[in-house]
């Protein structure tokens, strides 16, 4: 496994999820916010995304100006539009690949990050890499289902950037920044 000194390229977690940490029940979102997803694009627009063959089976896509570098166990998996990445090393060399194939392209602006994209198992290797956290944080009563890892309070300035309340079509969410303190 890299060094964090040894990376280069600044790597960002970003992740909704309820206030047990719960992200998703293992094949889909359990909320859809239209605001959040919107957030999501324009943040990640136009730079890799490390994620789990599950969290890509979710989506069942690659998301537009972006890459979608999947890492998987499995050595026979392939899927159109997937980099595939055998560990988390190989991971972020596809996604700086990725990046240094797309600097001039004329399509999509190319952003000089990568994101961790989900689900849990790629949350829990990567976030020691991390040194911002995007989060989602919504309201939402489910007890059961992959968690973010947890996180040490003392490790972390938090700050909320929006709250926006409960309506008849959404639940109550916020945006947080975390900055690791160093």
């Amino acid at each position: 496994m890299k060094n964090k000194n040894d990376i280069k390229t600044p790597i960002i977690c970003i992740v909704a999820m309820n206030e047990k940490r719960i992200i998703g029940d293992g094949q889909k979102l359990l909320w859809h916010i239209p605001g959040d997803l919107k957030r999501l694009k324009s943040m990640t627009m136009g730079a890799p995304l490390i994620m789990g063959r599950k969290t890509w089976d979710s989506i069942g896509f690659p998301l537009p100006g972006r890459a979608s570098v999947v890492l998987t166990n499995s050595k026979n998996w392939e899927a159109k539009g997937a980099i595939k990445a055998s560990s988390f090393d190989d991971a972020i060399i596809k996604s700086n690949q990725w990046l240094l194939e797309n600097e001039n392209s004329n399509e999509i602006k190319i952003k000089k990050k990568i994101f961790l994209f989900g689900g849990a198992q790629i949350y829990k290797l990567g976030i020691q890499y991390c040194d911002t956290i995007e989060i989602t944080k919504v309201l939402y009563d489910v007890k059961h289902g992959p968690q973010f890892p947890f996180l040490n309070d003392i490790d972390w300035k938090k700050k909320k950037l929006e709250q926006y309340n409960k309506t008849s079509e959404f639940p109550e969410y916020s945006y947080w920044r975390y900055n690791r303190i160093k």
